[in-house]
């Protein structure tokens, strides 16, 4: 079964200004969202809800509803300054 992933605009946007390696591998890594989003190496955050993803030095942030099979993804960015 395939899991519904919705992007902010504000994370395309930032997604368009990285550059190309990096780019392709963090497009590449929210698509696979939709195949299986557990299978990924995704874990809650601490002190505030969501979740994180890690890409390398990046990390994505999303909220995850496992009953309905939806995952919102709501920033992305280098480790040190996402959870800002």
């Amino acid at each position: 079964m395939s899991w519904e992933v919705t992007v902010d605009k504000a994370v395309l946007r930032r997604l368009s200004r990285i550059p190309e390696p990096e780019r392709g591998r963090l497009a590449s890594a929210i698509a696979d969202l939709r195949s299986d989003p557990e299978s990924k190496d995704i874990r809650p955050l601490s002190g505030q809800s969501g979740y994180r993803m890690r890409v390398g030095r990046w990390r994505v942030l999303m909220d995850i509803d496992f009953e309905s099979e939806r995952v919102s993804v709501y920033d992305l960015g280098p480790r040190g300054d996402v959870y800002k």
